[in-house]
């Protein structure tokens, strides 16, 4: 054989090889693009009649507002945690008030007419200064134990808040958040929940930010809390919330519109006579439903009763509703 001869075959070799790298790559597209064809859908077709006869009822998605907060847990602390260092800081101001009346006095009398002696005035101003050394310490030792923020530090509300815990009017909560909540962010409010009763609840503005909890990461939030007739019982466990952002905006799905299968939440949509199956996400919990920031479209057609018969009916098994 003619080395052209020899080139022309080698040639000829290539050029098959190369349609037929072609056409296994063609096969294999055709292939995935069957396979993707044959897929099930997620949902089912049905007519009104077939809709009607399932008992099928659609209503419209409505938008809604969902307000991220940060859960934590809280305890009700005994009120007498709280009376004593406060009794102990009143007492401590008072006689440091009366000390200073009678140092003034003692001053007025040596300066007019030496009507006192000056061992009088010294007892005087021995007796004034550690009075006021009291105040410092009884003031500190409150602050270490519910913070500089403490609204009983305030002498003028004092009287009345240690009455309201002793009658047991009002609850000292401690709250803790082990994460997402940062050590300097005071809340303006917190949310309580009784646990095992999602009804009983209770709501205060009056919050600061006290000790942190050694046992606990992330900062402590200590609340004072008005009960009602079901009370709070000292050492009780709560549930606890704060708001920790702007409100998100989306949609809610209802819960009747929501199955169960395969592990995952879904709902289904109607679009003519096509019921379509979208997942739901159940992280987001409100009286309606549940909240979707995404996937959803405020309007869109949801099945709202019968949608566990629509997954029956597509998958040809039960289903278990939510």
């Amino acid at each position: 054989m003619t080395r052209s001869s020899t080139s022309c075959v080698l040639f000829l070799f290539g050029v098959s090889l190369a349609l037929g790298a072609c056409s296994g790559g063609d096969d294999e597209a055709a292939a995935a693009a069957a396979e993707e064809h044959e897929a099930p859908a997620l949902g089912v077709v049905l007519d009104e009649d077939e809709a009607q006869k399932l008992g099928v009822e659609v209503a419209p998605l409505a938008a809604g507002a969902y307000q991220p907060f940060v859960a934590g847990t809280a305890r009700v602390l005994d009120a007498q945690t709280a009376i004593a260092p406060l009794a102990e800081l009143d007492k401590a101001e008072t006689d440091a008030r009366t000390s200073q009346s009678a140092l003034k006095r003692a001053r007025d009398l040596f300066r007019s007419d030496t009507a006192v002696s000056a061992e009088t005035l010294e007892a005087a101003e021995r007796q004034a200064a550690a009075d006021d050394a009291q105040v410092k310490v009884a003031r500190a030792r409150a602050s270490l134990a519910f913070g500089t923020a403490a609204p009983w530090l305030d002498a003028a509300r004092r009287e009345s808040l240690i009455a309201s815990l002793a009658s047991g009017a009002t609850a000292l909560v401690s709250a803790s958040f082990p994460s997402g909540l940062a050590s300097s962010d005071s809340p303006q409010a917190v949310e309580l929940e009784r646990i095992g009763s999602a009804t009983q609840r209770w709501s205060t503005s009056e919050t600061w930010l006290g000790p942190a909890d050694p046992s606990i990461p992330g900062p402590t939030v200590l609340a004072l809390v008005t009960t009602t007739a079901e009370g709070l019982s000292t050492g009780e466990r709560l549930v606890v919330r704060v708001v920790s952002r702007t409100p998100l905006d989306g949609t809610v799905v209802p819960a009747s519109a929501v199955v169960l299968s395969g592990g995952e939440a879904w709902c289904y949509l109607k679009d003519d006579d096509a019921f379509t199956r979208r997942r739901v996400d159940l992280g987001r919990p409100v009286a309606e439903g549940y909240f979707q920031q995404q996937a959803f479209t405020a309007g869109e057609s949801v099945v709202v009763a019968g949608a566990g018969l629509l997954l029956a009916r597509e998958t040809g098994g039960g289903a278990e509703e939510d």
